[in-house]
């Protein structure tokens, strides 16, 4: 495939966390950038597994039967029910 150079803007402290990123990956930042633009063309669900990490496998391996949450959830509300009833506050 061809490329096209391309320049972005982007925050000092993204671009730190980039070169980190890409140095620990083995990679460029281009070729990060590229593979997250390719992940957003396919939708999670159509991926293939095997390019996700054993631990990520088996936690979507778990959750593919679970009925999907409501439009209006909110997670902070169920972490603090849950941390009120655990610490018996009401």
């Amino acid at each position: 495939m061809a490329t096209k150079k391309l320049t972005l803007s982007i925050p000092s402290e993204m671009l730190v966390k980039a070169r980190k990123l890409a140095k620990h990956r083995k990679t460029s930042i281009s070729a990060l950038f590229s593979n997250y633009i390719a992940m957003q063309d396919t939708p999670w669900e159509e991926s293939r597994m095997e390019d996700f990490p054993p631990l990520t496998r088996r936690a979507l391996e778990l959750a593919k039967d679970m009925p999907a949450l409501p439009d209006d959830w909110d997670y902070r509300e169920e972490l603090t029910d849950a941390l009120m009833e655990k610490y018996d506050i009401k």
